[in-house]
């Protein structure tokens, strides 16, 4: 029986990994098994009663994470809606890791309350005995949604506009950056969606004040928030994605992430480190280590030649970007003007 059992759980967790989502147990005696699988340390559980391999899990972003528990999520429940910044994961937009912590529903038209399964609040849903932590939206309706990879989401300007007053601005600018990065919207269509929906919407002036300053040649998210960050100490707005000759090789062009020209026309390179990129690939991704290797070689011969083209040339982490006493003691050692 035990032996049926262990592969009756293969087969599920099989099924779900194929289909990029968590597995759920059919039935109680099933869970109870899963749940023993969980205290030895053979399945993991990300959410309760969500299950996969500990390995497979292991194995996956962050965001990635996020994705598999809205695609389970909106099997279990093919009428919910997501919005906010669950329907910008739907969408591929970066979610900043900080935002991932609760999946977001938007709730119909006239509803004072949201009951779904055994939640039943207003505004913060948390499940009894299984499950995620879900936040219902009860400010708006769902007039209109739209279906991507089989998840109905609220349409994209509305999400992101969502999202924009319920963030931070240098979370919003990342959200917001990415989907024009991937030019799923024009900053145009997003400026008018804006002004004709964001009346009297809490924080409206943070979501403009991102509008203002979202740039689809930011390539990631860590870019964005650097860049949101430089521009709350005051710092002049650098170009983004520049590319210089190489010195050695005129015919090849070295993209940097930020660029500052001075009025002397000296140049200040700032580039933002991290490992994920060594070690990740677009979606989050862990990547073998042969890969890792070649990523790693190919950034020391990059920065090799971007000081032989004699601009300053400064690097900085993700969380030294995020220390705004050290980042603007950096910017302002590497000689980075301030708006005037």
């Amino acid at each position: 029986m035990s032996a049926i059992r262990t592969q009756e759980i293969c087969h599920l967790l099989d099924e779900a990994e194929g289909a990029c989502r968590y597995a759920t147990a059919p039935s109680r005696q099933m869970r109870r098994s899963l749940d023993r699988r969980v205290r030895n340390g053979t399945i993991a559980s990300p959410a309760p009663g969500y299950y996969c391999r500990a390995a497979y899990l292991d194995g996956l972003s962050p965001r990635e994470r996020a994705k598999h528990l809205i695609r389970t999520v909106a099997i279990l429940h093919p009428t919910w809606t997501f919005c906010s910044f669950s329907a910008a994961l739907v969408y591929g937009l970066q979610v900043p890791y900080s935002l991932l912590g609760m999946l977001h529903l938007a709730s119909g038209a006239g509803q004072n309350r949201l009951r779904m399964h055994g939640y039943a609040t207003s505004h913060r849903i948390e499940e009894q005995r299984s499950g995620p932590s879900i936040r219902a939206a009860d400010r708006s309706s769902v007039e209109d949604v739209r279906i991507i990879d089989g998840i109905r989401v609220t349409p994209l300007p509305r999400t992101l506009l969502d999202c924009m007053c319920q963030a931070s601005f240098r979370h919003g600018l990342a959200i917001v950056d990415s989907a024009l990065h991937w030019q799923c919207i024009e900053k145009e269509q997003l400026a008018t969606y804006v002004r004709d929906h964001g009346t009297r919407r809490r924080n409206i002036r943070t979501a403009r004040r991102v509008l203002e300053c979202a740039d689809g040649r930011s390539e990631n998210g860590g870019e964005s928030i650097a860049r949101a960050i430089m521009i709350e100490l005051g710092f002049v707005v650098p170009e983004l994605q520049v590319e210089i000759s190489d010195p050695m090789n005129p015919s090849v062009c070295r993209r940097v992430d930020y660029l500052w020209v001075l009025p002397n026309g000296d140049i200040i390179i700032g580039e933002l480190d991290g490992n994920d990129k060594y070690v990740r690939d677009r979606d989050g991704n862990k990547v073998s280590p042969d890969v890792t290797a070649r990523r790693l070689i190919d950034e020391r011969h990059r920065e090799s030649r971007l000081n032989l083209t004699g601009a300053m040339v400064v690097r900085f982490t993700y969380r030294e970007a995020c220390n705004k006493a050290y980042f603007e003691r950096l910017l302002c050692q590497a000689g980075v003007p301030r708006v005037a």
